[in-house]
């Protein structure tokens, strides 16, 4: 992986805010997460708040995806977490006079950062392709990956300890404060202004522009077959690692919040290493080779995930270490693997993406990918309350199983737009 385009300031500048949003935004929601549980002992409400999240980015991810093509990109980004930090900050305030936040208003701080982040995410993912060459794609998307993972490896540990000495206050007035020096980062920042807005703003503008992203989608047919991959995998995944993973944690084995926050920083630790994998991979291999390969090994990691907390493994241990060990070891390396699979999919989009589409395809295919979230988490939080957990895991294991082996041919054999990145630009 190439470190030269740190060299870039826009990268450093564009990377830096990121890093420490993320580290605010990571730790609010591990704290969340906990206290919600903690508050109500229900997986089918804890999976409610996070299916909650998604409610917005479904409804305005589309009209996002537009207005980030036609606005600048630079004054969007510092006004969304301008108003980010606000809101934050207003909760804090709200916990400290009260003592408690209620689930009510989790809902509504869940809806109102969700409104935020569906135009922040095509916006800022349409930023990376105009700072970075072609070739410089993978490393970019690599090194950005990294230290998303470095956030993400960081926050939970120190959430976890802020957590045990005091309470989600502290959480919070972090936040804000990491939102306001994201905007810092954000206002240095110097890309060519854009603004392709049509000359009469309206529904028929709106829709002309939305259509042709849609267009687009379906005239790339490894695009729309990756769609509906993702569609039917985001709605088994999804639940594991969100709902599946915290559930089995606290309510089966038993952890303390310091050891979840451990849990959740070998996730992160396992993708600080793939954007070195991923930056060797990405150069050599066929994206369908990569996506297959993915798919099909962490199906067999989840089924192995479905082994370590059935009954007959359990029982067979006097203390719930070992067990704790074996379910870090399969987290690390469906981390590791599925992060490969990410950083691949991301380059070749913002390859195969025309930059003035780029925040209407994103969020099309994004909002694609959200719609069945939901409606997942919904089905398996309710599931993990009325039967066993590793049947669940089970059944996601097997659906994302046949899924890929019914892909097998298209991703392997067929005929397929092949990139591999070079110091000199990409081959096609």
């Amino acid at each position: 992986m190439n470190l030269s385009i740190f060299r870039k300031k826009n990268f450093l500048f564009l990377i830096t805010g990121k890093f420490v949003s993320l580290i605010g935004s990571e730790m609010q929601n591990f704290a969340l997460s906990l206290y919600v549980l903690k508050i109500t002992g229900s997986a089918t409400k804890f999976a409610s708040v996070l299916a909650i999240t998604l409610v917005p980015q479904i409804v305005f991810g589309n009209i996002a995806g537009v207005i980030a093509d036609w606005f600048d990109k630079k004054r969007l980004l510092m006004m969304l977490d301008l108003l980010s930090a606000a809101i934050v900050a207003i909760y804090a305030v709200i916990f400290k006079i009260n003592g408690v936040l209620t689930l009510t208003q989790i809902y509504i701080l869940s809806v109102l950062l969700s409104t935020i982040s569906s135009m922040f995410n095509p916006t800022i993912t349409a930023v990376i392709p105009s700072i970075a060459e072609d070739y410089e794609l993978a490393d970019a998307n690599g090194i950005n990956t990294m230290f998303m993972n470095i956030a993400n490896l960081i926050s939970p540990v120190i959430a976890g300890i802020l957590l045990e000495v005091f309470n989600i206050f502290i959480i919070l007035t972090i936040n804000a404060i990491s939102f306001l020096l994201s905007f810092m980062c954000e206002s240095m920042l110097e890309i060519q202004k854009t603004n392709d807005k049509p000359e009469k703003i309206n529904l028929n503008s709106f829709l002309n522009d939305f259509l042709t992203g849609i267009d687009f989608i379906k005239s790339k047919r490894l695009i729309l077959n990756i769609l509906i991959i993702g569609i039917i995998i985001n709605f088994t995944s999804n639940p594991i690692l969100s709902v599946g993973l915290t559930y089995i944690s606290k309510q089966i084995l038993k952890i303390t919040d310091y050891q979840y926050g451990i849990l959740q920083s070998t996730f992160a630790i396992s993708m600080i290493a793939s954007p070195f994998i991923s930056s060797i991979i990405t150069k050599k291999y066929k994206l369908g080779k990569i996506l297959f390969l993915d798919i099909f090994s962490v199906s067999i990691l989840y089924f192995l995930l479905s082994f370590t907390i059935s009954p007959i493994y359990l029982q067979g241990f006097s203390y719930i270490l070992k067990p704790y060990i074996s379910l870090m070891i399969i987290i690390f390396f469906v981390g590791l693997i599925t992060s490969i699979g990410n950083i691949a999919l991301t380059t070749m989009l913002q390859i195969e993406i025309p930059l003035k589409l780029m925040g209407r395809v994103i969020a099309t295919i994004s909002t694609c990918l959200m719609v069945v979230t939901p409606l997942g988490q919904m089905i398996f939080g309710i599931l993990f309350d009325k039967i066993p957990s590793w049947i669940n895991i089970i059944i996601c294991a097997s659906i994302n199983f046949v899924v890929i082996l019914f892909f097998k041919n298209y991703l392997l054999y067929g005929e397929q737009e092949h990139f591999v990145t070079t110091n000199d630009g990409i081959e096609q």
